[in-house]
């Protein structure tokens, strides 16, 4: 057998592993949905994606495990989403009030609509507290270029963007966390993500 046989070979197999991975994480979310994170097994979901255990097991150690790269996928598109946003040609004050009433209407759609999913995001914030964390800050960080945005055309008065975003970020705690937005759901003295998002640009002016 050749060299480039022997390549292609392994990149067939890798192909084919990251094709399994993935119907094994479809088949997954899609038992969470319909029955819970807790009601399903990961012979559940074996079954479910027509192998055995032992074959998923190849590829997660648990079932922790496909929650949390499920709860990853969520987290990366939301990232993705609100770096978008940031990219817009519009004025910061624009783009920071989008990105703030956005990001609640996803986080809404993902952790209230979805009693499956919230307890999914739940488990995974308590079990991968590390990741979550990072998750934030790097949200924080998007922020903080629409506020070096906002300064450099003098929508934004001068500061520190990096520790303003921090606060930012902070302040839309009830805005995202999937407990929080549980609890206060049915608050009617809460503020919307409208008025979060002016008061927060108003604080940055």
């Amino acid at each position: 057998m050749t060299v480039s046989d022997k390549t292609a070979r392994l990149a067939v197999a890798s192909l084919e592993s990251l094709e399994t991975r993935k119907r094994i994480l479809a088949e997954a979310e899609r038992l969470f949905r319909v029955y819970g994170y807790s009601k399903t097994t990961v012979g559940d979901i074996a079954k479910a994606a027509r192998m055995s255990s032992a074959n998923v097991y190849r590829f997660f150690v648990s079932k922790s495990d496909i929650n949390n790269a499920i709860c990853e996928r969520v987290i990366t598109e939301d990232e993705l989403a609100m770096i978008g946003i940031a990219r817009l040609p519009l004025p910061a004050c624009e783009r920071l009030r989008r990105f703030i009433v956005e990001l609640n209407r996803r986080s809404v759609e993902n952790f209230t609509e979805n009693k499956q999913l919230h307890e999914m995001v739940t488990v995974a914030l308590a079990e991968r507290w590390t990741a979550i964390r990072a998750h934030i800050h790097r949200v924080s960080d998007v922020v903080a270029t629409i506020i070096v945005d906002g300064i450099a055309d003098g929508e934004f008065r001068q500061q520190d963007a990096k520790r303003a975003a921090e606060c930012v970020t902070a302040a839309m705690v009830a805005l995202r966390h999937p407990m929080v937005l549980v609890q206060c759901m049915d608050d009617p003295q809460k503020a919307t993500p409208a008025e979060l998002a002016d008061f927060i640009i108003n604080a940055l002016k």
